[in-house]
């Protein structure tokens, strides 16, 4: 069963990443964050049977949570800024200084979808590569287990 779980959510990750990261749209990027915990923490069920294989996907997906995580950050900040700026009158003395960490965390956004579009197409072999075959040895040491 736990092998079954795996293999659908790793494929599913595999298949939704590019669009989102693509599309670079919030929504789709928070989901896409959330697939990739629930993915990472459902290997970590496996670490006692396949051991070292387990972390080498472990290690990926640590590595692209962490930077969806900066990328959600960046996107929580902007939207916050931005409501206490609108919320001002126009001449309220606070109101540049919000625009600013606005404006802020927008280039801050754009910086960590760039670090993970990077992580996604760069290194050889690519990402998607590495994590696909990280996932496959975890998956035939589960196997050679539990047949």
């Amino acid at each position: 069963m736990l092998a079954r779980v795996i293999r659908k959510r790793s494929r599913a990750l595999l298949r939704d990443a590019p669009g989102a990261f693509k599309r670079g749209h919030d929504d789709e990027l928070h989901a896409l964050r959330i697939d990739v915990k629930r993915l990472r923490y459902t290997l970590e069920l496996a670490v006692p049977i396949a051991r070292d294989e387990a972390h080498g996907a472990l290690d990926l997906l640590a590595l692209l949570q962490e930077r969806l995580g900066d990328l959600a950050d960046a996107d929580t900040f902007g939207r916050t800024y931005d409501g206490l700026a609108k919320a001002l009158p126009p001449n309220d003395p606070r109101r540049p200084g919000l625009e600013t960490l606005g404006d802020r965390a927008q280039r801050e956004r754009t910086r960590a979808l760039e670090a993970v579009r990077a992580l996604w197409r760069g290194a050889e072999p690519p990402y998607p590569e590495r994590l696909a075959a990280s996932i496959s040895a975890t998956l035939g040491s589960l196997s050679n287990v539990v047949a």
